[in-house]
């Protein structure tokens, strides 16, 4: 893959753009974007100046056109910090789950000891709607039971708290901006 995105050139909306996308860049999409969207991220949490309109909406603003009450306007800055904090923990929890995903071994942790996948041919066949035909089907398993285990729970959890940070990257997505 290769992206060039220039700045923007004297006051223009308009920038050169060049991206060109390889056959193997799309094999794991997911973890090609990851290693995009992480710094991407990293670099928008140090450089942001503000927090989306969700979390600023607090009250009692002094250039808003809709009267408070005054303990509104007391706690305002107060108020305001505490959004930011939440935004800072959401775009947190976004940045962690991507910084998984651009780790392509991540989920390694969970297999402990010596693990040894063999592929069995299984008796079952599949219809490939690309060649139009009956394949066979392969089994991973385990050949070292005895030396392998799996932290499935923990895997579970982990797997969990990434798509919770994919879920708010997408309930988001159009907040990330400086």
């Amino acid at each position: 893959m290769k992206v060039n995105i220039s700045p923007f050139k004297n006051g223009s909306s308009y920038r050169k753009v060049d991206i060109r996308i390889e056959d193997h860049d799309t094999h794991s999409l997911d973890h090609t974007l990851a290693m995009i969207i992480y710094p991407a991220l990293l670099q928008l949490r140090e450089a942001k100046h503000g927090i989306p309109i969700e979390f600023a909406d607090v009250g009692g603003e002094e250039y808003s056109t809709q009267d408070s009450f005054e303990f509104y306007k007391e706690t305002n800055a107060e108020s305001f910090d505490a959004a930011t904090k939440k935004w800072d923990d959401t775009l947190d929890k976004i940045i962690w789950a991507f910084q998984q995903l651009a780790d392509e071994d991540y989920d390694s942790k969970y297999h402990h000891g010596d693990v040894k996948f063999v592929w069995k041919k299984t008796n079952e066949l599949v219809y490939n709607p690309i060649t139009g035909k009956k394949e066979e089907t392969f089994e991973m398993l385990d050949s070292n039971p005895a030396e392998h285990w799996y932290d499935a729970e923990g895997h579970i959890l982990h797997e969990t708290r990434i798509q919770e940070g994919l879920s708010l990257f997408g309930k988001y997505f159009r907040s990330l901006w400086d």
